[in-house]
């Protein structure tokens, strides 16, 4: 959970780098008083790039007048290496004019202070800072839905465990439990029963643990720090100094036995088998990734058999890497010829009118033998062989072509979002295929909608923002997708030339009702109208969703509770019934 305003400070670690000795202490004595626990304070501002970088303070307090080097070369040397580059930097500085502050800004300052600092403002402002940075941990590194901790922060504290002072005295498992009926409850009794099983089957699984005396768990707060949903399907149980093989499967047997009572949900008694893969330190892999990857094949084996079991990693979890390898050649051949790919467009409505706006490109695969192959499997494996630029390029063309021919038959007044992947995003020549898609269907560009994730977005802000300005002046549209979920920075937002923000599910799912996805979807409609950017909600489920994304002033609204993805002949049917 995001830290309590009275615990943030305590449980932070803030660091200051000026050159006035006095000025460290002073700025230490006003956060001690105020619940501060762990400071450092560097008065050598030819160390404090390398101090920071190996310390990860979670605020940086930085003095811009210093001798030998300045706060802005050493805001600029933190904002150009991958450690630093989202670090809370807060500028310390006598200077109040603009062009000082605009510097700061530009480099990637987070917030100013005035020297002489008034101790109220600077716990304030660092304060605010660290509930902010709190509030994105968690988006970053926990699960939403069951507040578990997500793949990343599994990954990390695995990592952490092998390279451990005392990791070659000891051996550390993974177990992933693979929940094989949930996609099939979720799909039959719906995603609110589904997402009501998957808390259920989280909390099982910690109560289950703690009764395990090979753990030696003494609260559920050390069970979470083991516990992970590392998939839509998957959770993860990291177990260190796990011993013999024999304790690995003892434990895994505890929690085979705990899943195989029925879940009481509602009025619903639902049965949901788990198989469980294992993988060891040493034997199955060095590194984490290596690790989880072993114990994931080993749990989709049994997956695959439909048994609630127990497999350590072993040869034949490779068939699921087998599979994959024949999945992308056949995606290539189908690349070849382009024969099998579709597309479906998802219309988003005006949500005070009802009336289609625009429709969101979707990709499908229908392959020769093995029918509809749906994205979530495809689309990996496209990414993970280089395939994501030829695809989504025909992608690209085709939504393009179909926008061309819509806009001929009278649907001037629709817009059309197309996907864009990172890697095709950041391909030498994406703005002149762009271009050439624009020239060859003779599509009127500002009919289209290039979506980008905010992931995406942030990665290289400065590149990103060079970019966008060459597309929006071939008259493209640009919006940004599961806003929200990343580390977007509002001094680079603001100068993003942006049009379009879409309110990720994960904060539509909770409406009306849940009080943090109000606040958070309000923030961001707010702040968008301020920009000027037009905000799409997508995801909306139901009629309540529908109502209060209007009331919150949400210009367009996605989902299923107004249509699924659906064919391009259907599209214009629904287009003429809601216009």
């Amino acid at each position: 959970m995001v830290a309590e305003q009275g615990t943030v400070l305590a449980d932070s670690f803030i660091m200051m780098v000026d050159d006035e000795p006095i000025m460290l202490d002073l700025i230490q004595v006003f956060l001690e008083d105020a619940g501060c626990e762990h400071f450092m304070g560097l008065s050598e501002s030819t160390q404090a790039v390398e101090q920071v970088t190996n310390n990860q303070p979670d605020v940086l307090l930085l003095d811009l007048v210093m001798p030998e080097v300045n706060g802005f070369e050493v805001l600029r040397s933190l904002r150009n290496q991958p450690e630093t580059k989202h670090l809370p930097i807060v500028v310390l500085t006598s200077s109040s004019d603009g062009p000082t502050k605009l510097e700061a800004l530009e480099l990637g300052a987070t917030d100013f202070l005035a020297k002489p600092v008034d101790p109220s403002e600077l716990v304030l402002r660092v304060r605010n800072i660290l509930t902010v940075k709190a509030y994105q941990d968690q988006l970053a590194y926990y699960d939403a839905l069951t507040g578990l901790p997500n793949r990343i922060l599994c990954r990390d504290r695995l990592s952490a465990a092998l390279s451990a002072p005392c990791a070659d005295d000891s051996r550390s498992a993974i177990l992933v439990l693979r929940l094989s009926g949930f996609k099939r409850i979720s799909d039959s009794y719906g995603s609110r029963i589904g997402d009501a099983l998957l808390k259920a089957a989280s909390k099982r699984l910690i109560n289950t643990l703690m009764s395990i005396d090979l753990l030696s768990t003494e609260n559920v707060a050390d069970v979470q720090r083991l516990v992970a949903r590392i998939g839509a399907e998957e959770l993860a149980v990291l177990v260190h100094d796990v011993g013999t093989p024999e304790n690995a499967s003892f434990i895994a047997e505890q929690l085979v036995n705990a899943f195989e009572r029925a879940f009481q949900i509602d009025t619903f008694e639902l049965f949901m088998n788990i198989s469980i893969g294992i993988s060891l330190a040493k034997d199955d892999g060095d590194d984490a990734d290596t690790l989880l990857k072993n114990a994931s094949y080993a749990a989709d084996f049994l997956a695959e058999e439909g048994v609630s079991h127990i497999n350590f990693y072993s040869v034949e979890a490779n068939e699921d890497l087998k599979e994959r390898v024949d999945l992308q050649q056949d995606l290539r051949k189908a690349l070849q010829t382009n024969e099998e790919f579709f597309l479906l467009y998802q219309p988003q409505v005006d949500a005070q009118t009802g009336v289609v706006k625009g429709g969101e490109a979707l990709v499908r695969w229908r392959h020769p033998v093995n029918g509809i192959v749906p994205p979530f499997l495809f689309i990996p494996v496209a990414e993970q062989y280089g395939l994501m630029v030829a695809l989504g390029e025909w992608i690209f063309r085709r939504a393009c072509t179909q926008a061309a021919q819509w806009q001929q038959e009278g649907m001037k007044d629709v817009s059309i979002s197309i996907n864009v992947s990172g890697k095709q995003f950041s391909a030498p020549n994406f703005v002149d295929f762009v271009a050439q898609c624009l020239a060859e269907t003779q599509v009127d560009p500002s009919g289209i909608i290039i979506e980008l994730t905010e992931s995406l977005a942030m990665d290289d802000a400065a590149a990103t923002i060079n970019l966008l300005h060459e597309l929006k002046s071939l008259g493209l549209q640009i919006s940004v997708d599961d806003f929200g979920t990343g580390y977007s920075s509002l001094s680079y937002l603001k100068n993003f030339p942006l049009d379009e923000l879409k309110i990720d599910k994960a904060f539509v799912d909770g409406l009306p009702n849940d009080k943090g996805d109000q606040a958070i979807t309000s923030a961001i409609i707010t702040m968008a109208k301020k920009l000027s950017f037009k905000v799409v909600a997508e995801g909306v489920e139901h009629k309540e969703q529908a109502d209060y994304l209007a009331q919150a002033d949400c210009d367009l609204i996605q989902g299923y509770y107004f249509s699924k993805p659906i064919l391009p002949e259907e599209f214009m049917s629904f287009y003429r019934e809601h216009s």
